[in-house]
């Protein structure tokens, strides 16, 4: 799933945290039911915003975004 979301970037460009971030939410959006979508990346923009670096949030929120896209639909 985020893998197919990535423009001109690839797995190994990610940075570790915000990839292990991503991991983390793609897993409570695609398999936990008692987490809303909406908080599950709410919460992953947190963690990035705390040990990520500045550009982090914006970029595990756009990652995440598409995905509740394509999800939505």
């Amino acid at each position: 799933m985020i893998l197919a979301k990535l423009k001109n970037w690839s797995i190994e460009r990610i940075f570790k945290i915000d990839l292990a971030i991503l991991r983390l939410a793609v897993y409570e959006i695609a398999f936990t039911e008692g987490i809303p979508p909406k908080v599950a990346v709410n919460e992953a923009v947190e963690l990035a915003k705390k040990y990520g670096n500045d550009a982090s949030s914006n970029f595990v929120n756009g990652v995440l975004r598409e995905i509740l896209k394509d999800r939505e639909v």
